[in-house]
């Protein structure tokens, strides 16, 4: 091996180590030593002649690192989206996509930028791969990287960043794992709903059995579809960030796991809030919407089943035995789940019979510890967004409350919306803390789409 190729080796081992700065040195004297080595060639010089794969062209250090980073990144997407991604962003996209995370890096370290890179949305190719898949044509995502730079606010973060975010989101939360999720480029997405139905048939199509030869006319309604737009509304969380961690090289090295971590774990309780209880006034509109007033949200193309408990302050095991079968068996056996707080679990594993056995821990061994917890057959997913009893002694509820959710899967649609900002505050306030704080903004949006897909259980004799 060369003396060249040995510190481009070393040179992509200090990048992949995160080492930034230990490798532009290194590529530094990769580049210093082919000039000399140039310089030789070219006056003739009296040296031995360099040996033959010196010669052979060879990838530079960025080329090989920057190849190698993208692939941990996006794997392999193939040759196709390969010819996509350079019709987006040219010849160069890995490197930019490189360029783009590199600098968001050096924006939260030190508040500078590059002025190309800052607004720049730079897809991934699994999100482009989709965007074709909806029909999107490359033009038209050229045009939304264009809009996007038009936007004001901080920078503009990698994709892959919020993509991180989500998919550490996933296992926390309970309705992003049930849910239909879109991602679009647009404010608002409108859905069509099936309207003039029952629970059993959502729609008004009808299908018929027709002879060869028919001797009657034969007829199905015809289909009826509604439509619901749902807006994709701003939210905003912040975190403060020590500086001595941004100053230490070390540090840095963290920054963005951090950053992924700290804003995806408070992200995955305000979504569950807002999915499940939200008002839809400034954010998504949750199942639960109006429970206060009265009742789950009614809407215009269905109406969320309610089960009461069969207690007035209380749950009973009819109460849980009966609400899957608000759910239609199409909907239902298509996959379902229950969500309800930890504090309600617990009061459902107290529940006994007149003897005094435990109703579900014997049964199939549904809610046996180390047992994937079951109830009637149906996996549960807890959320403390629900009502459900804090303190250990505690079994009642107040009346009227809703404590359990039934829900079947993607009948919640929830729409995420490509880019998010951070903006970097480093002021008076801030300084007199040794802190600097960053604020992210995305878009978001959601809404129940099949009501019939979702029941509901009321405190309630």
């Amino acid at each position: 091996m060369s003396d060249i190729q040995t510190l481009i080796k070393e040179s992509r081992d200090l990048i992949l180590a995160g080492d930034l700065d230990g490798a532009t040195k290194k590529k530094d004297q990769a580049l210093a030593l082919k000039a000399l080595d140039d310089e030789i060639k070219s006056k003739r010089l009296d040296f031995a002649p360099p040996p033959p794969e010196a010669d052979a062209p060879a990838e530079t250090t960025t080329d090989i690192a920057t190849k190698s980073w993208y692939g941990r990144q996006y794997g392999d997407a193939g040759t196709a989206m390969d010819q996509v991604m350079t019709e987006l962003y040219g010849q160069d996209h890995r490197k930019f996509a490189w360029a783009k995370s590199a600098d968001f890096v050096r924006y939260i370290r030190s508040g500078q930028a590059d002025a190309r890179l800052h607004r720049s949305l730079v897809f991934s190719p699994k999100q482009v791969e989709g965007f074709l898949q909806l029909g999107m044509s490359v033009a038209e995502l050229k045009a939304t990287q264009l809009e996007s730079q038009d936007v004001l606010g901080g920078y503009l973060v990698p994709e892959d960043f919020r993509d991180q975010m989500i998919q550490r989101m996933l296992g926390m939360v309970a309705m992003r794992q049930l849910a239909e999720v879109m991602t679009t480029t647009s404010d608002r997405v409108t859905m069509p709903v099936s309207t003039g139905g029952d629970d059993q048939y959502t729609g008004a199509v009808r299908w018929t059995k027709v002879d060869e030869a028919p001797t009657g006319v034969e007829a199905a309604t015809g289909a009826t579809y509604g439509q619901v737009t749902i807006p994709v509304h701003v939210i905003m969380g912040s975190v403060a960030i020590s500086k001595n961690l941004l100053e230490d090289t070390q540090g840095a090295l963290s920054i963005l796991p951090q950053l992924t971590r700290q804003f995806a774990d408070s992200l995955s309780i305000f979504e569950d809030i807002q999915f499940l209880v939200g008002n839809g006034v400034g954010g998504p509109q949750g199942i639960l919407a109006n429970a206060t007033t009265g009742g789950p949200y009614t809407y215009s193309y269905g109406t969320v089943n309610t089960q009461n408990s069969g207690g007035a302050t209380s749950l009973t095991a009819d109460g849980f035995k009966n609400m899957p079968y608000q759910i239609a068996s199409q909907y239902r056996n298509a996959g379902a789940k229950w969500l309800m707080a930890r504090g309600t679990v617990r009061v459902l594993r107290t529940l006994k019979d007149g003897q005094g056995n435990y109703l579900w821990a014997d049964r199939d061994q549904q809610l046996l510890l180390g047992q994937q917890p079951k109830l009637e057959g149906y996996d549960i997913a807890e959320t403390e967004t629900l009502t459900g009893p804090t303190s250990a002694n505690v079994t009642t509820y107040t009346a009227s409350v809703y404590p359990v959710v039934f829900i079947t899967k993607g009948a919640y649609q929830i729409i995420d919306k490509v880019g998010m900002d951070i903006q970097r505050y480093d002021d008076s306030t801030t300084a007199k803390s040794n802190q600097v704080v960053l604020v992210a903004r995305r878009r978001l949006g959601g809404q129940l789409l099949s009501p019939w897909g979702v029941a509901v259980m009321k405190v309630s004799a």
